[in-house]
């Protein structure tokens, strides 16, 4: 019997320090603009900038409200995710909204497509 992976707490980790093994290299980002292959490392670099782009528009650490998953079989599991960016300006909080597609060996679990949905607008 396959068993479910933890995928919240597998989601959270992808914002700390250990993140870069839980991507595959390279894997699909995709988002309005279109999708493409792209190495780990520069996605995790790019990472601080997003943040100091929400940050400079009024939003705080985006925080998990929602997750679905689906098992495709017994190695790509699809997960939907709802995020929350608070406002630090006393405004309406942000909604975003992204997939992964999964890829699990037995020993560890890889984003292996990441899919932006519904992103912030920021300038």
């Amino acid at each position: 019997m396959q068993t479910q992976p933890d995928v919240p707490a597998f989601l959270a980790a992808l914002t700390g320090p250990g993140a870069a093994d839980l991507f595959a290299d390279p894997f699909l980002f995709a988002d309005a603009s279109g999708a493409r292959p792209i190495a780990r490392a520069d996605f995790l670099a790019g990472l601080p900038r997003r943040a100091e782009m929400f940050a400079a528009a009024g939003y705080g650490r985006a925080q998990l409200t929602a997750v679905d998953q689906q098992r495709l079989d017994e190695h790509y599991l699809l997960v939907r995710t709802d995020w929350t960016l608070p406002s630090t300006t006393g405004g309406d909080p942000a909604d975003l909204s992204s997939s992964y597609l999964m890829y699990e060996d037995g020993a560890a679990l890889r984003v292996v497509a990441y899919l932006n949905h519904k992103t912030v607008p920021v300038q």
